[in-house]
């Protein structure tokens, strides 16, 4: 992330020194990324987010300012403006870009409140369980429930002995369901794991995207290895769909090279068609904390068709 503060912002003028002292002093705030590219060979194009034969890929880059404004000593503004940026991709040069989490709202003691496009809290509390986010491998291709909805209030509390509570709510006009939605999270330890070695989640949603589900995520990290599970059972709103899902994944950290691991199945029909499970396999090579080399394959079995994809792709976070 690039930051820009008042010691930060180089002046020509007197009238421009008046003029940026007076924002930046006031407003902290990011510009920040992801560029990504990814050769990828898929089998036969059922899998979300690839499609079929040999593909050159963008997949999910994209680039956001995010900042805080201080009001006073006890509340701040905070807001994130993010899109996908597809026009890497020679399909793509008439719609460049695509909505990610843009939000606007109030932070201060009693937590973060904004208002905008945001992941559910659902979706929030995967954690670091899925070790092939953002790929054909992503838990989303079996798992409902990983959304970013619009037009969403989302609350998330400060952490209070390693404990925080998190809500989103959607307004009967604007949810799909046409019909009040929420999520609920509480999250104990570190999501990141960064600041603790474990990692416990207890989730639920109602009516938001056409499902009800509720979900148990962990993950624990001792020394070079990690461990992620997460277990869910869903139903769609109208009962029709039902069924349960679970993920289990491992890496071990061996100097820049990560060997992964991860398996996930599903029999409520929300994501596919048909009863689903994949196995994805992969191996990255961390160059520093930005960039990341990786070759990830991946399998899909359905009841009555099968796909499988192998990528090599290059990341890099700004």
């Amino acid at each position: 992330m690039i930051k820009f503060t008042h010691s930060t912002i180089l002046l020509t003028s007197i009238s421009s020194l008046a003029f940026y002292s007076h924002t930046a002093c006031a407003t902290e705030y990011d510009v920040y990324g992801k560029a990504e590219v990814q050769i990828a060979n898929t089998d036969t194009g059922i899998m979300r987010y690839a499609d079929k034969g040999t593909q050159i890929e963008a997949p999910f880059s994209r680039i956001g300012i995010q900042g805080l404004h201080k009001l006073n000593e006890y509340l701040n503004v905070v807001f994130k403006y993010e899109v996908q940026v597809k026009g890497f991709e020679q399909d793509d040069t008439e719609e460049p870009f695509s909505a990610r989490n843009t939000y606007l709202g109030l932070k201060g003691q009693f937590g973060e409140l904004v208002v905008g496009r945001n992941d559910t809290r659902f979706k929030y509390s995967e954690g670091k369980v899925d070790n092939f986010n953002e790929t054909q491998g992503d838990i989303a291709q079996v798992i409902a429930g990983q959304d970013r909805l619009g037009d969403t209030l989302t609350y998330t509390s400060k952490y209070w002995h390693n404990t925080q509570f998190s809500f989103t709510y959607a307004p009967k006009d604007d949810n799909k369901d046409n019909e009040a939605g929420f999520a609920a999270t509480v999250i104990y330890g570190d999501r990141s794991l960064k600041n603790t070695s474990y990692y416990f989640s207890v989730s639920h949603v109602d009516s938001l995207n056409n499902i009800n589900a509720s979900r148990i995520a962990a993950a624990y990290k001792f020394e070079q290895l990690k461990l992620g599970a997460l277990y869910q059972h869903s139903e769609s709103t109208d009962g029709i769909k039902s069924g349960n899902g679970y993920v289990l994944s491992a890496s071990y950290t061996l100097d820049k090279w990560v060997p992964k691991l991860q398996f996930a199945k599903d029999d409520s029909l929300l994501r596919q068609a048909s009863d689903a499970t994949q196995w994805t396999t992969g191996v990255d090579y961390v160059f520093d904390k930005q960039t990341t080399a990786y070759l990830l394959y991946t399998d899909l079995d359905l009841q009555e068709s099968a796909d499988n994809s192998v990528a090599l792709g290059l990341k890099y976070k700004f």
